[in-house]
């Protein structure tokens, strides 16, 4: 007969409860921090305030909009030609010339849609528009976690976070050439059933 597991034949069960012990203070400790709390939790708390001192007032939609309306106006001063990238260095440092031809192969941009290479020195972002700049965007991030987000008038309807950025590539022109065959209607909602 086989015994069933108990806490006490499972050995990776914590059964005993360890309360960390509190440090006795040190002499400079005492005399420089106030006596309910050392320097170095003062320093904490500091940091903290100050962190939430930023943040305060802090309008995540605002800062959505802001994010949508700055692409826009990316797109709209690179003026892409249908069927064609522009190149925008962002930052003095620059992605290799190599590596960035190579994304550009491996998207195939349609001819009836217009795209940025956004250069961010280690990170390369793509802004995919419609033929029309307003109508929809794809905002592609080639990082360390590869992301695509789609945006139709201005709202962001779809983001996804993906392993390797060939299926970034991918997915994005799959969603390209849905949002080309079947371009969102400005005056009906947008449902995102072909995102």
């Amino acid at each position: 007969m086989t015994t069933k597991p108990n806490v006490t034949n499972r050995w990776w069960v914590e059964t005993s409860v360890k309360r960390p012990r509190k440090p006795e203070p040190a002499a400079s400790e005492t005399e420089q921090g106030t006596p309910d709390k050392p320097p170095s939790e003062q320093a904490q708390l500091r940091i903290v305030e100050n962190f939430y001192s930023v943040a305060r007032d802090y309008n995540q939609d605002r800062a959505k909009d802001d994010l949508t309306d700055n692409n826009l106006r990316i797109a709209r001063a690179a003026n892409p030609p249908p069927g064609q990238w522009v190149y925008v260095a962002m930052t003095e440092e620059h992605y290799p010339a190599r590596l960035i031809k190579r994304i550009k192969d491996e998207f195939r941009l349609p001819r009836e849609a217009r795209g940025i290479v956004l250069d961010h020195g280690r990170v390369v972002r793509l802004l995919v528009c419609g033929p029309q700049l307003e109508d929809w965007m794809l905002d592609v991030t080639l990082s360390d976690e590869p992301s695509v987000d789609v945006y139709v008038w201005n709202t962001m309807h779809r983001e996804r976070l993906f392993k390797r950025a060939e299926e970034a590539l991918r997915q994005a022109r799959r969603w390209t050439l849905s949002l080309i065959e079947y371009p969102p209607v400005r005056d009906e909602p947008f449902r995102g059933a072909l995102l």
